[in-house]
């Protein structure tokens, strides 16, 4: 029964981290963008992942994909969003963010009772290796939800197009039955660019690494 209780006690340690993503606003660094919140693009990208999966008919463990999905920014409940455009211009190396990262999924690991904390350890570790598929899936849908809150935030906030337009392709690269859909994500994103009077370059239709 003590057992019990304390496990109680822990998931609503590790649901109170878990809140902290509604105050978790991205793209922090650049104030000129709208902000989401970092649960806000987990939702959305866990929609993504159910509907995609099914609609594409994908030979891919749903369910492992929807959990990758919840915990992929889970860390930021400890570290808060940490802005790509700070690894992209230099400002912080990929290495000290996974460190930050890494250090926060740690500590949350042993808020957990200790089946669930490895669980969602491992979801969080596959998704930052990206080796399996459900992972790879995941890291593309990811990068293209982030890509359509940019479209829904409208050209005037592009103070950075080109890492706009090519943000996605990388992982979509690993994942290529989600080159279609990137395409019509694109398709879109390419009507902002026009709209905001900004160049949209050839090689922007190619999705490549």
């Amino acid at each position: 029964m003590q057992n019990n209780q304390k496990n109680r006690e822990k998931l609503l340690d590790f649901f109170e981290i878990a809140g902290k993503l509604k105050q978790a606003i991205r793209f922090s660094a650049a104030k000129k963008i709208k902000g989401d919140s970092s649960a806000d693009h987990s939702w959305r990208l866990a929609l993504l992942v159910f509907t995609v999966a099914g609609e594409l008919k994908l030979k891919i463990n749903i369910e492992r994909a929807m959990k990758i999905a919840l915990v992929h920014d889970i860390a930021e409940g400890l570290t808060g969003e940490i802005d790509y455009r700070l690894i992209f211009f230099g400002k912080m190396s990929k290495k000290e963010k996974n460190a930050r990262e890494r250090k926060a999924m740690l500590k949350i690991r042993k808020t957990l009772p200790q089946k669930l904390g490895k669980e969602i350890f491992d979801l969080w570790q596959d998704y930052e290796n990206s080796r399996t598929r459900e992972a790879k899936f995941v890291k593309a849908l990811d990068k293209i939800e982030t890509t359509i809150h940019l479209i829904e935030a409208g050209h005037e906030k592009y103070d950075f197009p080109e890492l706009i337009a090519t943000y996605p392709d990388e992982a979509v690269a690993d994942f290529s039955e989600l080159k279609k859909f990137l395409k019509a994500v694109k398709g879109r994103l390419k009507k902002e660019f026009q709209k905001g009077r900004f160049l949209w370059k050839k090689e922007y239709d190619n999705i490549k690494k």
